[in-house]
């Protein structure tokens, strides 16, 4: 840099502008004051989870199979049984109308079902999604199995196929952030309206499944 040029130089800031400046600045970034309105949060309970959240985790047997030993009512929520599989309602579904396909066998391994059980599993899934979109009309739907605890299995002994209608929006926040599924009818009634629907088709195609 010449003389001349640093002669004539602009000055630098004094510590006192800059001191000013940064105020103005924090002034202008500072966030609105926050209401001192209270808005009381709302509540939506979902009572009977707390059966499934208490439940003693040791000390319980594989719920598919003893549901196997009672009456096929609302209470043990089997409303099929095929030649090698049963259809049973979720206890805790995802949405309504959420099935469930199980093997009579008790395993935990795909590899120890027969070819004939996977086959009925398949038919009863089939005639699952027909079924509920006759009677729930739904958009979509999941289907599949969770094998292990790390895959999300609740019940890790006994492999299941589940089968879960979805509309769209159904996962809504009290899913993502509250882990509470809000149901618009419950099981019994959904029971009810899918046992007779079953039993109706299996009249309508002969009885197959």
């Amino acid at each position: 840099m010449s003389k001349d040029r640093a002669t004539h130089a602009s000055p630098l800031p004094s510590i006192t502008l800059l001191t000013k400046n940064m105020g103005r600045i924090k002034e202008t970034l500072s966030p609105p004051p926050i209401s001192a309105k209270i808005i009381p949060m709302q509540h939506i309970y979902s009572a009977w989870r707390s059966e499934y959240i208490e439940r003693d985790k040791n000390n319980e047997g594989c719920a598919f199979c003893l549901a196997l030993e009672e009456q096929d009512s609302p209470e043990n929520l089997i409303f099929h049984r095929g030649e090698t599989c049963f259809v049973i309602l979720n206890l805790f579904p995802y949405t309504s109308g959420h099935l469930m396909i199980v093997p009579y066998n008790h395993t935990n391994q795909i590899s120890d079902l027969s070819a004939e059980t996977l086959k009925e599993m398949m038919l009863l899934v089939q005639k699952a999604v027909r079924i509920l979109e006759k009677v729930y009309h739904p958009q979509g739907f999941n289907v599949g199995m969770n094998l292990g605890s790390v895959a999300g299995a609740g019940i890790t002994s006994h492999l299941h196929m589940h089968v879960v209608p979805r509309w769209q929006g159904d996962a809504n926040f009290m899913s993502v952030i509250g882990e509470t599924r809000v149901l618009p009818e419950d099981l019994g009634r959904t029971y009810q309206r899918l046992s007779e629907a079953w039993q109706a088709d299996s009249l309508n195609t002969g009885g197959n499944s």
